[in-house]
């Protein structure tokens, strides 16, 4: 389980006005989103996986958190978000 999930480094998030859908960019292309990940990705700041999942609540009503990981750990196979929880602080050259 990510339990907090930002966006990879090279991974951009945005909302493509000329033909109107949300796309993860990322150096081998691009990825568009529905509507309910978009939702799911523009919360992927640093906040946990319990935080995500309540403001999803408060703003949706009904969220399945089996949805969300499932969206989550795609993602992170595809390398384009990262877990910040599960990685060091600090790194020593």
């Amino acid at each position: 389980m990510i339990a907090y999930p930002v966006l990879a480094p090279h991974t951009a998030y945005r909302w493509d006005l000329v033909h109107g859908e949300h796309q993860i960019v990322h150096p081998q292309g691009m990825l568009v989103l529905n509507e309910a990940a978009a939702a799911v990705i523009r919360l992927c700041d640093g906040r946990s996986r319990e935080e995500i999942l309540a403001a999803l609540g408060r703003a949706y009503g009904r969220v399945t958190e089996e949805h969300v990981d499932a969206l989550l750990q795609a993602l992170a196979r595809r390398s384009l978000i990262r877990d910040v929880q599960a990685e060091p602080l600090l790194r020593h050259p």
